[in-house]
Formats: structure tokens, sequence, C-alpha cells
């Protein structure tokens, strides 16, 4: 475990700050994901007459991003891994309407393995106004990752994928799109655009640079539509220049499954039925064979269906797009990776 503390300094702040702290034990408390620091507990207690605020949380063995990228960038399979963490766990904190306002490389702590893990949701935005602490007139984040619309207090998903892309830039050249002075910043994020990744780093893949450009787009509107679109991009990316020798995980898969107003109220356990196309052994045995004569089983085409059937427990209070995954269930990996997961996509039958 890791404790994290907040003393009392007498300052007019420090009511703000301790909202803060208990802001981020409430929202990281609330989600649980292997790429989110787990909060376990949260409390205050006074000791020789001062007030302690107190989180405790998951011991991460680590180091931040922003360390690592003291050494200068990074090789491009670490930057595709570390990113796809990245966009996993922020799939998972859109999807309960929070945006992290936050995102930048000390925040993200680098594990073993090529895990990356998002911490510090303290300023983190939710969809219900109540629960925003923004103090008018103070800027909320870190100019050098703000995305333009939140110098106007304007904050959505978005805005967390552009800081996204900021990061991207600089694990891919080892420089943030932008430096200076946070007025500087400002400008730069708003009416600027970075020097283009391949002037400083051609030896990457053209659909990786094209997600960066798109990520670090002025308006919100032309960036990816969310983070988990982000991630299955990475993924395909990674998938498609890494070693092929390499064992390497598969992709996720979405289906859509249609529940009655009443499972959507209380919850229940429902089948699940897929149904796959994949090559037929005996066609493929049989090169010389063409036509519907040469296969009965697959009658030529080269393909047979393979039905699976899995039973998806939905909680009560599911909402209509709602996703809920199914670790190990998607495709699956190459030369032993592990398979992507399913992503069952909540209809409501009217």
């Amino acid at each position: 475990m890791a404790v994290k503390v907040l003393s009392e300094d007498g300052s007019a702040d420090n009511d703000r700050q301790v909202a803060r702290f208990a802001r981020e034990a409430a929202v990281a408390g609330g989600l649980s994901h292997p790429h989110i620091v787990t909060v376990h507990d949260f409390g205050s207690a006074r000791h020789d007459g001062r007030l302690y605020a107190y989180l405790v949380m998951e011991l991460l063995r680590g180091e931040p991003l922003s360390v690592v990228l003291e050494g200068g960038r990074l090789p491009l399979p670490e930057v595709v891994r570390t990113a796809g963490c990245i966009t996993d766990a922020l799939g998972t904190a859109h999807e309960a309407g929070l945006t992290h306002r936050d995102i930048k490389p000390s925040n993200i702590i680098v594990r073993s393995g090529g895990r990356a893990t998002v911490v510090d949701f303290g300023i983190t935005k939710s969809s219900g106004e109540r629960h925003d602490i923004t103090t008018t007139g103070v800027l909320i984040g870190t100019p050098a990752y703000m995305a333009p619309e939140c110098f106007s207090g304007t904050y959505d998903h978005r805005s967390d994928l552009y800081s996204l892309g900021c990061m991207l830039y600089e694990m891919i050249t080892g420089q943030p799109p932008f430096t200076g002075t946070a007025w500087h910043l400002i400008n730069q994020h708003l009416n600027e655009q970075p020097t283009p990744l391949l002037k400083l780093r051609s030896a990457i893949p053209p659909e990786l640079a094209k997600l960066v450009t798109r990520l670090l787009a002025k308006n919100p509107g032309d960036r990816p539509a969310d983070a988990f679109e982000v991630m299955l991009a990475l993924r395909e990316i990674d998938r498609r220049y890494s070693d092929e020798d390499s064992p390497s995980r598969g992709p996720d898969r979405y289906v859509r499954a249609a529940v009655s107003p009443w499972i959507a109220a209380h919850g229940a356990v429902k089948g699940l039925r897929l149904i796959d196309r994949k090559p037929c052994p005996a066609y493929t045995s049989r090169p010389g064979a063409h036509g519907a004569e040469g296969c009965e089983s697959c009658q030529g085409t080269g393909e047979v269906s393979a039905e699976t059937t899995h039973r998806i427990r939905f909680p009560p209070g599911v909402r209509a797009g709602q996703r809920l995954r199914l670790r190990g269930l998607g495709w699956p990996g190459r030369n032993g990776g592990e398979a992507g997961d399913l992503f069952v996509v909540v209809r409501i039958e009217v």
C-alpha cells in the first residue's frame, strides 16, 4: 500500500485542497481498471493539533513517465504500448462520465512489462455539474499538455485525448509539442501547429503520425470520437509494425446486445450468441478442390460458421450505449499473446 497525506497548512486555499483530495478518493475509488491506480480508503486524522487528510492506495512499483522521458525519446513499440494502456484507462473513465483534465507524463506510472497506470484524479470533472470544484479564474491543469478549449474553461473527454496527443508527441520526439512560459504555451496551443513529427523522427509509421495529428487538432470535433477508437488504432499499429515473431495482444471485438427495459433496470444474466466465419479445415487441406463440389462443409467458399455462446451479466441500471467489457474474449493474440477483450454495447429494446 501507499499512503498519500495532505496536511493542514492554515492557508485560505486549504479547504479547496482537501476537497480536491476527497474528490480523488471518490473518483479513483469508483473505477476498477488494471491501468488506473486503485484507491482503497480515504479519511482524516488530527495529530498534534493539525488535521491530516489521507488516501490509502495501491503501491505502484515503477517510475513516472516524466522521469523515463528524461532519457530522451522512447522506442516506438514502447510508445505505442504505453499509450495503449493510457487510452484503455481513459476509455473506462470517460464511459463513467469523467474527464481527467490533467493527463501528463508525471501522472503516468510506467511499470514492469511495459504496463502504464494513470494516477491523480484530483481535478477530474464529472458530467454532473455539482461535482465540479473548479474555482473561477483559476487555470485547472498543466499548460504544456492542455487542450485549446480548456483555456476558456470548457472540458470534455476529447480534451484528455489532446493531452494524450501531447504525450505521444513527446514520447516519439523527446520533446513536447510546445515549450515556453505559460502564456507562450497558451498562445501556441490556441494558434500554432507543432513541428511535424516526420521532421523530428522520420522512421515512424505514417499511421502513427496521422493519429497524433488528429489528437492534436485544435477543434475537438476533428479529434477521434473517443479513447477506445484511439486504443484500437494503437493496437492495430502495434500489430502491423511490431516484431512478427514476438507475442502480441489480439484485437478487441465489439458486438451489440439488445436487452429489455426490465433487464436494463434490474439486471440479469443473458446468453450472447456469437457467429464467426473461420477457415474451413477440410477445404484448406485440399488445395486442388474448387467450387461447390470441392467441399461439402463450406460449399467451396473456404469458410465455415462457428458459433459460441457466452453468459453475460448485465448489471442493474445499465444504460443504452454502455460498453460491458469481457476480458480475454476478443480475437486471439499472435504467437502466444493474450486475447483481446470483448466489448458488448448495450441497446435498450423499445
